[in-house]
């Protein structure tokens, strides 16, 4: 059992060590009649945590509750979460360190998600979950640079298609049909005026 000096060697630890930390999660790793993180579980969480430049510390609530204190690190209930905790201190990537813990505690359901503590203000369990669950930074731009490949990728093929058109051999003119020539119609004769009978010779006596 740890003494007083020792407690109190502790708390001033956790209190140098959180606002050192981009993020703070809240996490317990073993409850009351359910089999807990094994040690092979909690040494493979640690090696996963310092991979993203983070640490898995282990506590009492107590402890954690009075260098909270210390801090005013007010709107986390460290006693309301059931079961042995652990304290994620975040270094880096806030964003990076959820996502990874929130892959582990999916695939070892022993690890429970409770709140964190990030830019001076606590989060809800929801809203870590929400933050673990975004597309990470890379992600982002990978998304971003699809969509902006997408319509010069559209327009290249419309001009390759173009110019491909242009490059066919373009089909021979029908030729234009001869013109029909139209006979000439024959005149049509005048009527001859018919010759005035000779007059009649009067005879003399």
């Amino acid at each position: 059992m740890k003494t007083k000096a020792q407690k109190k060697e502790n708390i001033d630890a956790l209190a140098k060590a959180l606002p050192g930390a981009s993020i703070t999660i809240f996490t317990t790793f073993a409850r009351g009649g359910e089999q807990g993180l094994s040690v092979a579980q909690l040494q493979e969480l640690k090696r996963a945590l310092r991979q993203a430049d983070g640490e898995y510390v282990v506590a009492k609530k107590t402890l954690i509750d009075k260098a909270m204190q210390e801090l005013k690190y007010d709107g986390i209930d460290v006693f309301g979460m059931d079961g042995s905790m652990g304290l994620v201190l975040a270094h880096g990537d806030v964003y990076a360190i959820a996502k990874q813990l929130y892959q582990f505690a999916k695939a070892n359901p022993a690890l429970k998600l409770f709140a964190a503590w990030t830019d001076g203000h606590a989060m809800s369990q929801e809203q870590l979950i929400e933050m673990a669950t975004l597309p990470s930074r890379d992600e982002l731009i990978a998304r971003l640079l699809g969509m902006l490949q997408y319509p010069v990728k559209s327009l290249a093929i419309v001009l390759d298609q173009v110019a491909k058109g242009k490059g066919a051999a373009a089909p021979a003119e029908a030729p234009a049909p001869a013109p029909v020539e139209v006979a000439a119609e024959a005149p049509v004769a005048e009527p001859v005026a018919e010759a005035a009978a000779p007059a009649e010779e009067v005879a003399t006596s």
